[in-house]
């Protein structure tokens, strides 16, 4: 069901319709809240939260353009504010590089169940750890979750020319330390959902 008709659905009161929308983005969430935290219950408190709040203020929710950009923005503005890093200490540091986010494959990963499983987690991690914590969040949203970068300037809170320059100084830094082969090998492995 497309996430338009769900939303409609959840806006006219119909219960069914937020239950789709928290069917369709529970997994999506949680590999995001996943990113910023490792504990599961607070990733799922947070995600309740964001239905519950959802329930509560339908009548007030104007329609977003992208469902699963709405979804994204507001469950990390909740979980952030839980993770204590209120919006007012984000502007202090509006670059958000103080918040961490952690980007690493899992070894179900179809392509690092090969034979060189380990040396290739190895190196991908490595790749990753060159990153910010800010630019892994782009790198993430642009190639896992597959936003647009307007998509993606909206959840990060900066300008649709800083997002370019996140994600283009990102796969910059990543050309520059391991060269194009393992970037492209990177870019392959964030495609596919793990």
């Amino acid at each position: 069901m497309q996430d338009k008709e769900l939303w409609s659905w959840y806006k006219s009161g119909e219960i069914s319709g937020l239950e789709g929308l928290y069917n369709a983005y529970y997994i999506p969430l949680t590999n995001y809240g996943f990113k910023f935290t490792e504990d599961k219950s607070f990733i799922e408190e947070s995600i309740q939260d964001l239905f519950l709040k959802l329930w509560r203020n339908r009548d007030s929710i104007a329609t977003p353009q992208v469902v699963k950009q709405y979804l994204l923005l507001s469950f990390r503005r909740i979980l952030l504010r839980k993770l204590e890093y209120s919006p007012s200490r984000l502007e202090e540091a509006f670059s958000g590089e103080h918040i961490p986010f952690y980007l690493e494959l899992s070894y179900e990963h179809p392509l690092i169940r090969a034979e060189r499983a380990a040396e290739l987690k190895k190196k991908v991690d490595a790749l990753m750890d060159t990153l910010t914590h800010r630019q892994r969040e782009a790198i993430f949203l642009k190639y896992y979750e597959d936003l647009s970068y307007e998509e993606i300037a909206e959840i990060l809170q900066i300008n649709t020319g800083g997002t370019y320059k996140l994600v283009y100084r990102a796969l910059e830094r990543l050309r520059e330390q391991f060269g194009d082969f393992s970037l492209l090998v990177l870019l392959y492995l964030l495609q596919r959902r793990y």
